[in-house]
């Protein structure tokens, strides 16, 4: 089920986060190869995710976000295997990490010879970001496209610094989202009922092999499996 904004244009897809309606994403996976910007639910938060290859549909996660081009955006990958081609990732690593995913981290490593131009021309990158959501709207955008996905988080304060610390912790619903984005987006899908714990990724940094990881940030993850 959709539902269209006053131009016309798509706003809303609903879908069962757990069934999602095939129609739907394949929708989001044509618009993503068109180089255009849709919203998705992954297992922690909402996030902005466009097309890996395209260096415009970066630029415009860069303007959405308000963010220095030097910053991370994270890739979405279907499975280790996928993200190995962009992240330098041990066989130490690889059994660290698979005993964790999918699931709600980020991890950080150095990147491979293999990163796009897209991401490179503007950070000259040292790391890289990998996400292996347990989304299976995530996984089967993933699959459609036949590469990651890069992304980055929509969060209640990004859109409303002033908020009080108590709201911040309050569900991010999809018509604030599409009230905030506008036509910066072409689609945004919704799991319904489904609920987000909007608490963040764990972040851990894989990227010094020669060093014990870093949890650079404690959110939706367990720890202690590291």
């Amino acid at each position: 089920m959709n539902r269209f904004n006053k131009r016309g244009t798509m706003a809303i897809d609903y879908v069962v986060a757990t069934n999602p309606d095939q129609r739907i994403i394949n929708r989001a996976i044509y618009f993503l190869e068109q180089g255009q910007i849709i919203v998705l639910p992954t297992d922690t938060n909402w996030v902005c995710a466009a097309n890996l290859l395209n260096k415009k549909a970066v630029e415009c996660l860069y303007d959405i976000k308000g963010i220095d081009r030097k910053k991370h955006l994270s890739l979405i990958c279907e499975n280790i295997s996928q993200a190995s081609r962009y992240a330098i990732i041990s066989d130490h690593v690889y059994k660290r990490i698979n005993k964790a995913v999918p699931g709600p981290y980020t991890f950080i490593f150095k990147p491979t010879k293999d990163i796009p131009r897209s991401i490179k021309d503007y950070k000259k990158q040292r790391e890289i970001g990998i996400r292996i959501p347990d989304s299976i709207i995530c996984d089967r955008i993933i699959k459609g496209c036949q590469h990651p996905i890069i992304t980055t988080s929509i969060t209640r304060d990004m859109m409303l610094p002033d908020l009080p610390a108590d709201a911040l912790a309050e569900d991010l619903l999809s018509y604030q989202i599409e009230e905030f984005l506008g036509n910066k987006v072409s689609m945004i899908i919704d799991p319904g009922e489904y609920h987000l714990p909007q608490a963040g990724s764990t972040v851990i940094d894989f990227s010094n092999e020669l060093e014990e990881p870093v949890i650079l940030r404690a959110g939706a993850g367990d720890i202690s499996i590291f």
